[in-house]
């Protein structure tokens, strides 16, 4: 059966990351651009919420949906809404694997340090 990740980045879009990591199972690993890997929902809520706490807001622009079974790998434009009101628009692919009805492997590859590092110069 084929899920909905278009639903997945419109819960992430809404940057409550409690609520997206009701999507994953409990013992989901998320890799996010180059960081450790973050095991369990919890180090995913923390990371998450570290990210939100540098911007205003997140709209994904997707541009492509590519399925291999329970595997996903969507290609978008994360577009980031910074606090002083510039916004940073950055390539990303993000690959999700499905176990049942949750996601038990995230991946995003994106360069992240244009946002990560803004106002720090």
């Amino acid at each position: 059966m084929t899920k909905d990740v278009a639903k997945v980045f419109k819960i992430v879009d809404g940057m409550d990351a409690v609520a997206f990591s009701e999507l994953l199972t409990t013992d989901v690993n998320f890799r996010f651009s180059n960081n450790d890997v973050w095991t369990g929902r919890e180090a995913v809520v923390s990371g998450l919420n570290y990210l939100f706490s540098k911007i205003n807001g997140l709209k994904h622009d997707i541009k492509g949906i590519y399925v291999q079974g329970e595997g996903y790998a969507v290609e978008a434009i994360a577009n980031y809404a910074m606090k002083d009101g510039k916004n940073i628009s950055l390539p990303v692919v993000s690959v999700l694997k499905y176990r049942g009805n949750g996601i038990e492997d995230y991946r995003i590859y994106m360069d992240i340090s244009p946002v990560m590092t803004y106002g720090t110069s």
